[in-house]
C-alpha cells in the first residue's frame, strides 16, 4: 500500500501497540468508570445497564427479538453505544459505521448503503426499533433508503453479521442493523429534562441542531425531539469542491411509555423525517449547461409504532410482545436529460404505505428458553411518471405521462417463527431456529406502463405471484475456560424478489449506459452460511475470531438483450435479471480492544472479504478490499476530558467484477457516468481502487457537570493529513472529503 509518510508513521505506532477492538462492546466500555451503561433496545433494569469488566455484559434485542447478554448469541453482534455516537459525530446513520469490525460504509452526500459481508442494498435488512424499513420496492445496489432517518433520534445501533433470516425473514442474507431511537426510563419521581446539541462541520459547511426533552415518573415515561441538518457540498482535498453534493433535513421523534401496572408496558412510538434539496454527484455533468442529472427535490419517511409488553404472566409465559406500526414513504425524483434541441425533466412520484402486526412470546423451563411468534404485514405500493419536456426554438412546454412506469399494486407477506436455546451443561449452549415465510405480490398494470418495442407486454407486468421460503439456524458457544469461548453458527437466508427486481424499468443511478427492464420470473435468491468463532473475554482484553463462508443460490443476475429506447431519456443497452447465478463468499472479521493502565485504551479490527460467481467464474459485485481501523484512547483521571487517535485504511482493490465496468463509481469522474474511452476513462485502467488510509484525532472535554446541567463540548479532525482517496462501491464521490474539522457543544438540562 502507498501510504503517505504521515501515515505510515501512525500505522507503525498502533501496530506496536496492537490491533484492538471488540464486537459488541465499545472500547470506551471496558473500564467500568468509563462508560457505567448501557441501553438496551427496550427499557431495562438498573442491573442490566451496566456494562463491567470481566464479564462484559452487552444487552441487545437481535438477533432474538429479545432483550440478550451478546455473550450468550453464537451470531456475530456489535452494539454501537451511545456515547459512540456522540463521539464520531457522523452526519448520517451509515457514517456512524465506519469503524466498525465486518461494515464496509461508504457515504457521501446521501446515499446510504453499508456492506455486510460483500452484500449490499436489498441483501442487508435495516430495522428502526425492530420494524423493517426494506419493503417490496427497494433496489439492490446503492441507495439511500439507511440515511432517511434522523440522526438526532438515534440512541444506538445494534449490528448481526450474517444471516437473521431466522429472525427478521426476507433480505437479511448479509446482516440486520437494527437503529434504535432515543426513549425514556421510568424513574421513582417525575422528573423534566432535555438537551439541546449544536454542531457545525467545516468541510462541507454543516450545521446540524437537535433539541431532546423528557419527562418521567414511575407510570409514565416520554421522550421527544426535533433534528435540523443543513448540509452544503463537501470538499476533497486541497479544497476542491464536489458539486452537487449537499441536502437539508428536518425530523424528529416520539416515544411515549405508560406502565399501569408492574409488568405491563404501551409504548407509543414515531419518527418521521424529510430531506428536501437531495443533490447527487454522480451522473452531474452531463447536461452541457450544468444542471445535475438527477435530483431528488423531496424524500418523507416516517415510522409509527404502539406495541404492549407484558413480563412474568405464568409459566407460559415470561415476556409476551404484542405490535402493530405504520411507515410512510413519500418521495419525488427528477432525472434531467439535456439534448441540442430540448431540456427534458422525467418526474417520479413514489408512495409507499406499509402496515404490519405481529405477537411473540419467550418463556424458560428449567435449561431452555424458547421464543415463537407471527408477523404480517401488507404493503401498497405506487409510483407516477410525469415529463416536462421544455424545446429551446420556440421555448414552449409540454407536459405529459411517458411509458415505462413500475405499476402500482400490493405486497404482503406472513411468517411464523420459533428460536431455542438450550443449555445442556453450564458451559455450553446450543440454540435452533427455523421460520416459514410467505410472500405475495399483486400488481395492477395500465397500458402506459409498458414501453413501446421494449420485448414485453401488459401481461407480462400483470403478476399474481407467491413464494414460500423455509430458513433454518443451528448454533453452539462452548466455552473451554471462563476466558475463552468457541462459537459455531450454521443458518439460512433468503431474499424473496421486489417490485423492482420484477416490474422496474428504467436507467439505473449507477451506469448511464444500462437500462433494466422487467424480470417477472425471478425466483427468491438463497444463502447458507458457515460461521466459526473464537472469543476471549478477561478484565483487561476482549477479543474476537471470525471466519465464514455464505453459499448463494438462485441469485438475480443481470444479462443484457438489444436496446430499448425510453421516452425522454435516451437509448440505452437494455438488460434483464434472470435467477441463474451461484457463487459464495468468504472471509474473515478480527477485533480486539485492550486496556491498559487506568486511562488507556487500544483498539482495532480488521476485515478481509472474497467473493466469486461459481458459474461464470468472476468476482461477485460489491466484496470490499481488506479494511479496518486502528486506534489509541486516553481517558483523563478526573473523567473530565478524553482524546483519541484513529487510524482507518483500505487496501487495494484489485479484483473486479464485468458489471463494475458500467459503474460509475469506477470511472476517472462518476460525475460523467459510466467509464468510455472519450471524456471519462476508468480510474485505473484494470478498473482497480487504489489503497488508503486516513489519520482522525478527537477531543472531549465535560466544561461544567452540575447537579441539574453539564455542558460537553467535542472536537473532531478527520482526514487530518488531507489524504486523496476514493472509497470503492461510492458513486457518490470522485474523491472522498478531505480535512475537516467538526465541533459539537452538547447541554444536557
Amino acid at each position: 500500500m502507498n501510504f503517505p509518510a504521515s501515515v505510515k508513521t501512525a500505522c507503525l505506532t498502533f501496530s506496536l501497540l496492537g490491533i484492538l477492538q471488540t464486537p459488541g462492546v465499545e472500547p470506551a466500555a471496558i473500564p467500568p468508570e468509563l462508560e457505567p451503561k448501557t441501553k438496551a433496545s427496550t427499557a431495562l433494569t438498573e442491573e442490566e445497564k451496566v456494562v463491567t469488566l470481566p464479564t462484559i455484559t452487552v444487552i441487545a434485542e437481535t438477533p432474538l427479538r429479545t432483550e440478550e447478554d451478546v455473550r450468550n448469541l453464537p451470531q456475530t453482534i456489535s452494539v454501537l453505544s451511545r456515547e459512540t455516537l456522540e463521539r464520531r459525530q457522523a452526519r448520517s446513520p451509515v457514517e456512524s459505521l465506519r469503524e466498525e469490525p465486518g461494515v464496509w460504509a461508504v457515504s457521501v452526500a446521501t446515499q446510504g448503503s453499508p456492506i455486510l459481508r460483500g452484500q449490499i442494498g436489498n441483501k442487508v435488512l435495516y430495522l428502526w426499533d425492530g420494524v423493517r424499513i426494506n419493503n417490496g420496492a427497494l433496489f439492490g445496489g446503492p441507495n439511500g433508503f439507511f440515511n432517511q432517518f434522523p440522526l438526532g433520534a438515534l440512541d444506538h445501533v445494534e449490528i448481526i453479521r450474517g444471516s437473521g433470516g431466522v429472525q427478521y425473514g426476507s433480505d437479511a442474507i448479509g446482516g440486520v442493523i437494527n437503529l434504535i431511537s432515543k426513549r425514556a426510563d421510568f424513574t421513582p419521581e417525575h422528573e423534566v429534562g432535555g438537551e439541546l446539541y449544536q454542531r457545525y462541520g467545516t468541510n462541507d459547511d454543516e450545521n446540524t441542531r437537535t433539541l431532546d426533552l423528557h419527562l418521567t415518573g414511575p407510570t409514565i415515561a416520554i421522550a421527544a425531539g426535533l433534528t435540523q441538518q443543513d448540509v452544503d457540498d463537501y470538499h476533497g482535498p486541497d479544497r476542491e469542491r464536489m458539486d452537487p453534493t449537499g441536502y437539508e433535513t428536518l425530523g424528529g421523534y416520539l416515544n411515549v411509555a405508560w406502565r399501569p401496572v408492574e409488568n405491563h408496558t404501551f409504548r407509543l412510538s414515531w419518527v418521521h423525517n424529510r430531506r428536501d434539496n437531495v443533490d447527487s454527484y454522480v451522473q452531474s455533468k452531463l447536461n452541457a449547461s450544468g444542471v445535475p442529472r438527477l435530483f431528488s427535490p423531496e424524500e418523507i419517511r416516517g415510522i409509527a409504532k404502539l406495541d404492549y409488553t407484558a413480563e412474568d404472566l405464568g409459566a407460559w409465559s415470561d415476556e409476551l410482545k404484542i405490535y402493530g406500526y405504520y411507515q410512510y414513504y413519500g418521495g419525488l425524483r427528477d432525472r434531467r436529460v439535456e439534448s441540442a434541441t430540448n431540456f427534458t425533466t422525467t418526474r417520479t412520484d413514489t408512495d409507499q404505505d406499509i402496515l404490519g402486526i405481529g405477537i411473540q412470546n419467550a418463556v424458560e423451563w428449567g435449561k431452555a428458553r424458547l421464543i415463537f411468534g407471527t408477523d404480517y404485514r401488507y404493503e401498497t405500493l405506487g409510483t407516477k411518471l410525469t415529463q416536462s419536456r421544455r424545446v429551446f426554438a420556440t421555448g414552449t412546454t409540454t407536459v405529459t405521462e411517458p411509458a415505462g412506469n413500475t405499476p402500482d399494486g400490493s405486497y404482503e407477506v406472513y411468517d411464523a417463527f420459533a428460536t431455542l436455546e438450550f443449555r445442556p451443561i453450564e458451559n455450553l449452549l446450543l440454540t435452533a431456529g427455523a421460520r416459514y415465510e410467505n410472500s405475495h405480490i399483486h400488481s395492477d398494470p395500465e397500458s402506459l406502463d409498458v414501453i413501446p418495442s421494449a420485448g414485453y407486454g401488459l401481461n407480462d407486468l400483470a403478476l399474481d405471484k407467491s413464494w414460500q421460503s423455509v430458513t433454518w439456524n443451528l448454533g453452539s458457544i462452548y466455552s473451554f475456560t471462563p476466558k475463552w469461548d468457541m462459537t459455531l453458527n450454521i443458518s439460512s437466508g433468503f431474499r424473496a424478489p421486489t417490485y423492482s427486481d420484477l416490474l422496474s424499468a428504467g436507467p439505473p443511478v449507477f451506469s448511464s449506459k444500462i437500462a433494466s427492464l422487467p424480470s417477472p420470473d425471478l425466483n427468491p435468491e438463497k444463502s447458507v452460511t458457515y460461521e466459526l468463532g473464537l472469543r476471549h473475554h478477561s478484565e483487561a482484553t476482549s477479543a474476537s475470531l471470525v471466519g465464514y463462508y455464505t453459499q448463494l443460490s438462485d441469485l438475480a443476475v443481470t444479462q443484457t438483450s438489444g436496446t430499448v429506447v425510453i421516452p425522454g431519456q435516451g437509448t440505452f443497452a437494455a438488460a434483464r435479471k434472470s435467477s441463474t447465478g451461484e457463487g459464495f463468499i468468504t472471509g474473515v472479521e478480527f477485533a480486539m480492544a485492550h486496556q491498559f493502565g487506568r486511562q488507556w485504551t487500544l483498539f482495532g479490527n480488521a476485515t478481509y472479504t472474497y467473493g466469486q460467481n461459481t458459474v461464470t467464474d468472476v468476482p461477485l459485485r460489491f466484496i470490499p478490499p481488506l479494511f479496518g481501523t486502528l486506534g489509541l484512547r486516553f481517558e483523563s483521571p478526573s473523567k473530565r476530558w478524553w482524546a483519541e487517535i484513529t487510524e482507518n485504511f483500505a487496501g487495494k482493490l484489485h479484483r473486479h467484477s464485468p458489471d463494475d465496468e458500467q459503474d460509475a463509481g469506477f470511472s476517472t469522474d462518476p460525475a460523467y457516468g459510466s467509464p468510455n474511452s472519450t471524456n471519462n476513462p476508468p480510474l485505473n485502467s484494470d478498473y482497480s481502487i487504489p489503497s488508503w488510509a486516513t489519520t482522525n484525532v478527537r477531543f472531549g472535554v465535560n466544561v461544567w457537570d452540575r447537579a441539574h446541567s453539564k455542558l460537553d463540548l467535542t472536537l473532531d479532525l478527520n482526514n487530518v493529513f488531507d489524504a486523496s482517496y476514493r472509497q470503492a462501491y461510492s458513486q457518490q464521490q470522485r474523491v472522498a472529503p478531505g480535512f475537516g474539522a467538526v465541533i459539537g457543544a452538547r447541554l444536557s438540562f
